[in-house]
């Protein structure tokens, strides 16, 4: 009698097994069925076949396949982890990483930076305001930080590459010309380490673009090789033209640029990789003449004025900024009498001749992260609860009401925040569910679409009516030449389907909802 086999079909995780051996472990075996108990012999155990080939055949699964398939048991949490599957998915996803030769580690990091990547845009302005798909770098290795300007938009990858994303004026089906963002990309510099432009949340103010880069410098007289140097270099942001370019000595090494003050007296801050703060000051009025002078830099107050500090990230608007230390403790910096009385409601310890001084800020647990707006803040701690201060006027804290905070004051109902944004008048929150489903909240003031489906705005986080596919294909349906009945058939159909997703219906809910 012919011994059975048993196949391990490894097209989707939920096929893994049947159903009546679902249990079952690779390393033993499925537990025969009822008529497989006499005398069958022993089932063939998935162990018995090359490690080379299993991994082999896992990696032609779909990412989310392959993190569900490593779930199931010891053995395929094993295989599915090994370097070698994640090898050859990220050289799927992103064949130039193998051509350039980068060497990146680890493969796992790599394959899901670049299967995650992804690059939309929805305007709020316009007859169209879904989502639509831009133009995406299919050389950047993952999104690390994206900034738009006044014309176009720049993103830097966690390679170090920073990309040069241009509009441009198309030619519609219709004749028309119209105004298409992020229509193709360039690659602007490499070696970049970070970038800033005006802190101000108006994309016009953003002329210049500020790179915090490191290059070879060849070595002084006398000596042989090239020497790594960290340098600011300074573009123009509506062409990608680098105008200025100031240059370090080599032992200074630094890891984030934030840019304060107005263009006539802009202050560049730049964080050590030792966690010290040093500025010098630019005037960017002067950026584009043909010339060259020496700036000076220098040691930031707070670092002089608490040398056992170590900073570990900052964060800037037009007149004040904002530390995070190693132990998550936050210290400010306020510059101008209005903010300093819309943060703390009071102006009794403000200094107009030592603007430098730091503030302490106190808080019940360490804080991770941070966002800071024209003369309002937010703060995230390790407990993932988040707090905000400051001006209240159009209810951008997200407490309910309009009332001015002078201290941070905890947002109760938001849970497991990913991202946090403060604007000028309004706050952004991306939170994530239990489920790892992600959802956009926002509040303050409506206007101009800065919270889509809430025009007049929310004194509390709500949900954001961030149009999807589904609202595309409603779209479609409406220019496809069909029959006023049909269309009202598939976009009832397409509503159905978008509830049953757990999408928002048509029109947006009230408030009182």
């Amino acid at each position: 009698m012919r011994q059975p086999v048993y196949i391990c079909k490894l097209q989707t995780p939920w096929r893994l097994w049947p159903a009546e051996v679902k249990r079952s472990c690779p390393s033993c075996g499925p537990e025969p069925r009822g008529e497989e108990k006499k005398g069958r012999g022993n089932p063939i155990s998935v162990q018995l076949f090359p490690p080379e080939l299993v991994e082999h055949i896992i990696s032609f699964l779909p990412v989310r396949d392959v993190v569900a398939l490593g779930q199931t048991c010891h053995y395929f949490h094993k295989v599915c982890d090994a370097e070698g599957v994640w090898r050859r998915i990220c050289h799927r996803l992103s064949p130039r990483l193998r051509e350039q030769g980068s060497g990146v580690r680890p493969w796992k990091r790599a394959a899901i930076l670049n299967y995650t990547k992804g690059l939309y845009f929805q305007a709020f302005g316009g007859r169209r305001r879904c989502l639509s798909k831009s133009v995406a770098p299919l050389l950047a290795h993952g999104y690390r930080r994206f900034l738009p300007t006044k014309d176009h938009v720049f993103i830097l990858d966690y390679a170090g590459t920073l990309f040069f994303l241009k509009n441009a004026l198309v030619s519609s089906t219709l004749g028309q010309i119209q105004w298409k963002r992020a229509c193709r990309y360039v690659v602007l510099c490499r070696g970049a380490k970070d970038f800033a432009s005006d802190p101000r949340c108006d994309t016009v103010y953003r002329k210049y673009l500020y790179v915090l880069a490191t290059r070879e410098q060849p070595g002084v007289t006398g000596t042989t090789g090239s020497r790594a140097c960290d340098c600011v270099e300074v573009y123009l942001q509506s062409s990608g033209q680098r105008v200025f370019k100031m240059t370090f000595h080599h032992s200074m090494n630094f890891k984030q640029i934030v840019l304060v003050g107005q263009e006539t007296q802009r202050a560049l801050l730049l964080l050590t990789e030792e966690g010290k703060i040093y500025s010098l000051v630019v005037n960017e009025t002067q950026l584009d003449q043909p010339r060259s002078y020496t700036v000076q830099l220098a040691l930031r107050k707070v670092s002089r004025c608490l040398p056992h500090l170590r900073v570990a990230c900052m964060a800037s608007n037009q007149s004040s900024t904002l530390y995070i230390t190693d132990q998550g403790g936050v210290y400010f910096e306020v510059h101008t009498p209005g903010v300093y009385r819309d943060l703390f409601g009071t102006l009794q310890a403000f200094d107009p001749l030592d603007q430098q001084m730091p503030l302490a800020l106190s808080l019940p647990a360490k804080i991770l992260f941070c966002a800071l707006g024209y003369n309002h803040l937010g703060l995230v701690d390790e407990f993932g609860r988040i707090f905000m201060q400051g001006n209240n006027r159009y209810g951008q804290l997200g407490t309910g009401d309009k009332m001015d905070r002078g201290e941070p004051t905890q947002v109760h109902y938001l849970q497991r925040p990913i991202a946090l944004w403060c604007g000028l008048n309004h706050s952004l929150v991306l939170s994530q569910g239990s489920d790892f489903s992600k959802e956009l909240l926002g509040c303050g003031c409506g206007a101009g679409g800065r919270l889509p489906g809430w025009p007049k705005g929310s004194a509390s986080f709500v949900k954001l009516h961030v149009k999807d596919r589904m609202e595309k294909m409603k779209e479609i349906v409406g220019w496809m030449p069909l029959m006023a009945a049909q269309k009202d058939f598939f976009w009832e159909a397409l509503d159905m389907l978008q509830r049953a997703a757990g999408g928002v219906g048509q029109g947006p809910p009230t408030p009182e909802s």
